[in-house]
This record gives C-alpha cells, structure tokens and sequence, in this order.
C-alpha cells in the first residue's frame, strides 16, 4: 500500500487521524497568513501589530511560528479587526484544504484592507461601473447583489444587547 494510500485510509477510520491532520494544515497556513499580512500592513514590527490588536508581542510571535499556539476565534477576529480585513472560517471537503494549502504562498498572499475595499464600501458605485463594462472582478452579480443589498446596522441574532450596532464605515 502506497504512503498516500495509508494516509487516507487512517482519515477515513480514525478521527484522530482527521484532527491531527487538520490541526496540522491549520497550524501552518494560519500563521503564515498571520506574518504575510504584518508584513505588509501598517505594522510591519510585532510589537506594532500587537498594540493595535490590544495583545502582547510575545503573542503575535507565537501565533506567527507554525504549531506554537492554538488561537481561538476571538483572537482571530481581533487580528482581522487590527489588520481591517474580514475573516471566514468554513467547513469545506479535505480535498478543498489540500488545494488551499498547495496553492498557498506567503510571498503572493494578499487581503484587500478595509479602505480600499471598494465592494464594501461604495456597493453599488462598482455594480454600476462594472456592470457597464461587463465585469465584476471576479464576483458573481449575486454576490455583488447581496452586498448591495446589506442594511447598514443589520441586526445580528448573536449580537449581545450590549454591544454597539455595525455602522458603515462612510458613515451611511
């Protein structure tokens, strides 16, 4: 049986196997999205990243070394937060995370920031425009649809009651 053969067998039967397996990917590809969007924001030193975020510089460098820190969600979207990017975590096939991984790159990952993210700030204004020029840049008319048609301060069903609604970064 061939070494790959062997792999997928033990994600088949074993949950373990799968953990470990995804733990590993994640371990590797989180931190390196982690050092690649510090590097080239605002923050290029840890300790700059770190006072952003509200963190302490020995985190940012754990969380930047593979397989050195379990980060929770809320450290995730704090770090989002500090680098004005958004954040998604999904469940995809493990065939999808082989993919992620193989065509990951440090040296070419790029995250739009917040204020040049046209799509989210000014919807409509890049429908119109591309739409008359007959492209999305790569988004469906669906999606493009659907952040047009966001209500500014959305209630979230998760949402403490304490917490202030989201207000559009223009000011609308």
């Amino acid at each position: 049986m061939s070494e790959r053969s062997s792999l997928i067998l033990r994600l088949i039967e074993s949950l373990d196997s799968r953990t470990s397996y995804i733990k590993a990917k994640l371990g590797i590809l989180v931190p390196s999205q982690i050092r690649s969007l510090r590097i080239q924001s605002e923050m290029p030193r840890q300790a700059d990243l770190a006072r952003v975020a509200g963190l302490h510089q020995s985190r940012i460098s754990m969380f930047e070394t593979p397989g050195a820190a379990n980060m929770t969600i809320e450290t995730l979207a704090r770090l989002a937060a500090a680098f004005k990017v958004g954040l998604i975590v999904k469940f995809v096939p493990l065939s999808e995370m082989l993919r992620w991984e193989n065509e990951h790159s440090q040296d070419h990952f790029s995250v739009t920031p917040l204020a040049r993210d046209e799509v989210f700030l000014n919807p409509a204004l890049v429908e119109s425009t591309n739409v008359s020029k007959g492209k999305l840049g790569g988004l469906s008319q669906s999606s493009v649809n659907r952040v047009s048609a966001m209500p500014v301060g959305r209630v979230n069903p998760y949402q403490s009651s304490n917490d202030p609604p989201f207000q559009n970064a223009i000011g609308a």
